[in-house]
């Protein structure tokens, strides 16, 4: 690596850029119910701080700005979960096509989760990588049933073993007959 190029790679940890929206409206019978958008976004959130905690991984929720402010709007819910909500006239599209540009020297690889076709092609030109909401739902449900098989094998591993399970039923007895007396021992 040239002197220069220290400076700017800052992080190897992979860069997710997410059209909010587009996923949630992508995967309707997944993040809404009856069309309650609050509770997409929420539940889209949680995935995102699981996936980007069990892979180390930065993640970036984009959701087109709510108010007037010209100022965008950023939540940090961890060291890997941002929400940022757009400021007005900017469309989530634009913010993550110029996070794109402005953050390519400082991960090894950025990813860009829409199925928004013109978006994917922008991002694409800036060095990004373009994931489609469909394959990202994958992405995210593989790495939550290997999440759930390690817990599960681990569980049978370390299964509870209580003393009293290990003595036998006459020291058992005496112990609880010594218990009952009330004597010191």
């Amino acid at each position: 690596m040239k002197p220069g190029n220290r400076e700017r790679v800052k992080t190897m940890r992979p860069l997710y850029l997410i059209d909010g929206y587009n996923v949630i409206f992508c995967l309707k019978k997944v993040f809404t119910e009856k069309d309650n958008i609050s509770n997409g976004r929420e539940k889209l959130t949680e995935m995102m701080l699981d996936y980007g905690a069990h892979n180390d991984a930065e993640v970036i929720i984009v959701f087109d700005g709510q108010n007037q402010s010209l100022k965008e709007s950023v939540h940090k819910l961890s060291h890997s979960v941002k929400i940022v909500f757009t400021p007005a006239r900017m469309t989530a599209d634009s913010y993550i096509e110029k996070q794109t540009y402005q953050r390519r020297g400082e991960y090894r690889h950025i990813y860009v989760v829409t199925s928004d076709g013109p978006e994917q092609n922008q991002v694409l030109g800036s060095g990004a990588y373009r994931i489609a909401v469909e394959e990202f739902w994958r992405m995210v449900s593989q790495d939550k049933k290997i999440q759930r098989d390690f817990i599960q094998e681990r569980g049978q591993q370390l299964k509870r073993r209580e003393i009293g399970g290990e003595i036998s039923q006459e020291v058992r007895d005496k112990l609880d007959k010594l218990r009952k007396s009330g004597k010191k021992i």
